[in-house]
């Protein structure tokens, strides 16, 4: 056999290459995504024999939706990474098959399952088989369901997995993206290896296999391979174009929300954002539009629909201050100056507390609901339900020193303090007078005022002495509680994140 041809047949080196284009480091742990198909079984064999060896770990989902070939797909997987000494774990989707959407809730779901395995065992590179036909018929199923450009450049090569609301990024990356499906099932004919093939790829209930059985056939047909390549090159020029938008805008990204001690606990402070409106309107509206899809899709984790991009477009651009529901609890707000995206609230924690003071007797009326307010020592450290946690002391100062007025910790005078103190959450009827402030408002236009969403204002601690408000925790101290020239003692209050 020739030199050359001895080079192309060593699959020892077919891994490192495609590392090295990459950019994954040769001793770098990886996670496999093993599906039992011809695409990632070749990228598992040539893993298993790449020299210097591979750090790879294979992890198959296995759906259960095909019942007996479902089980069959997982003990091949087992057992060939058992015959190749690569580790294997075996994860479980739970879908309803009957409901609506299977083929992208699979896909959800799988993605879902496979990033979480990473994180848990402390991957951060994910490898998946997809191949250049894969990318193609992605790119037509969006094309029939409808998308904007971004949509139209196909699965690309590497990207970023980070749901909101979750450290420790996942890269997926997609070494096979430069071969065909011939191209892969020839290689692996050649070495008499075996693979999987998945029933369901030939169910036309779904897109992908009503694509790849007849509509790719078809324009076969018509217009012979040369067609399909155009195809290739169209999506290859959409992702050209993508770039340099992606150059263009990449500087305009959500920045954390300012009020966001005041009212989320420290996991959640990354979630949703601030974006300038001018920066958005500066832009034409194609441009606008995608970068608006972009940020939309990457603070919730789901791409907008199309009508709700219109509306929100359209509104900007008519100068309207208006709010947009977007799904699972998120939110766009156009205001006057900026535009807020706002997360959805997990669960009830930090939620205010209320206490129904006697039993709702007809000739009683209406029952008037009371703050609960918790108790807060001095000194001594509260925790709220959602982890986070004000402490209060009395410290000493001489008078004129230096007040620290932080967002997080705040210095008031502590004279004629009646105590105890309290912490609880906003009601409607209260007011505040904040430091600086010309008089006292309705505490709710107070938080408006400061920017903070209606849906976030209730979970604001208040820390207070009696009737009185001595802080609105992360935001603003009390006017009449300010620390004067003459001031000694000094009530010192931290909000803990």
């Amino acid at each position: 056999m020739p030199a050359i041809a001895r080079s192309f047949d060593d699959w020892s080196q077919r891994w490192p290459a495609l590392a090295r284009a990459a950019g994954i480091g040769a001793y770098e742990r990886l996670l496999l995504a093993l599906s039992g198909g011809a695409d990632s079984v070749l990228l598992l064999h040539w893993l298993a024999a790449s020299r210097p060896a591979a750090l790879v770990r294979a992890v198959h989902v296995d759906h259960g939706l095909r019942g007996a070939e479902s089980d069959a797909d997982a003990r091949f997987s087992a057992n060939l990474c058992r015959a190749l000494g690569v580790p294997f774990v075996q994860l479980r989707a739970e879908l309803a098959p009957t409901a609506p959407g299977l083929e992208a809730r699979a896909r959800a779901e799988r993605y879902r399952l496979l990033v979480e395995e990473a994180r848990r065992s402390g991957h951060r590179t994910l490898l998946t088989g997809h191949h250049s036909d894969d990318a193609l018929e992605t790119v037509l199923m969006r094309w029939v369901r409808g998308t904007d450009l971004p949509g139209l450049r196909g699965p690309r090569a590497e990207l970023v997995w980070n749901a909101p609301g979750q450290a420790a990024p996942v890269r997926i990356v997609r070494p096979l993206l430069t071969l065909r499906r011939e191209e892969v099932r020839a290689l692996l004919s050649a070495r008499g290896l075996a693979w999987r093939e998945d029933s369901s790829n030939a169910d036309p209930r779904f897109t992908r296999s009503r694509v790849r059985h007849g509509f790719l056939p078809l324009v076969r047909a018509l217009g012979g391979e040369a067609a399909l390549e155009e195809l290739r090159a169209f999506s290859r020029a959409v992702e050209e174009l993508e770039a340099e938008f992606a150059s263009a805008t990449a500087h305009l990204v959500w920045r954390p929300a300012p009020y966001a001690a005041a009212t989320r606990a420290r996991d959640e402070h990354a979630l949703g954002g601030v974006l300038a409106r001018g920066e958005l309107m500066a832009l034409a509206r194609p441009l606008a539009r995608r970068v608006l899809w972009r940020l939309l899709t990457e603070g919730t984790g789901r791409a907008p629909s199309r009508t709700v991009l219109e509306r929100v477009l359209a509104e900007l651009a008519a100068g309207r201050c208006t709010r947009h529901s977007l799904g699972r609890g998120w939110s766009l707000h156009l205001r006057a100056r900026e535009l807020v995206l706002v997360p959805p609230r997990g669960g009830q924690a930090g939620a205010p507390r209320m206490e129904q003071p006697f039993l709702p007797f007809p000739s009683q009326g209406p029952v008037p609901l009371v703050p609960c307010a918790r108790e807060l020592g001095v000194p001594g450290i509260l925790t709220l339900d959602d982890g986070r946690r004000v402490s209060a002391e009395i410290v000493r100062a001489a008078p004129g020193a230096a007040v620290c007025r932080a967002e997080l910790e705040v210095e008031l005078d502590a004279a004629g303090l009646q105590g105890p103190l309290g912490v609880r959450f906003p009601v409607p009827g209260d007011r505040f007078h904040a430091l600086g402030a010309p008089g006292s408002k309705p505490l709710g236009r107070f938080l408006a005022a400061r920017g903070v969403p209606r849906e976030e204002r209730a979970h604001v601690p208040l820390v207070t002495d009696r009737a009185e408000i001595l802080w609105v925790a992360g935001l603003a101290p009390a006017e009449r509680r300010r620390i004067r020239s003459q001031t000694e003692w000094r009530l010192r209050l931290t909000l803990h994140l």
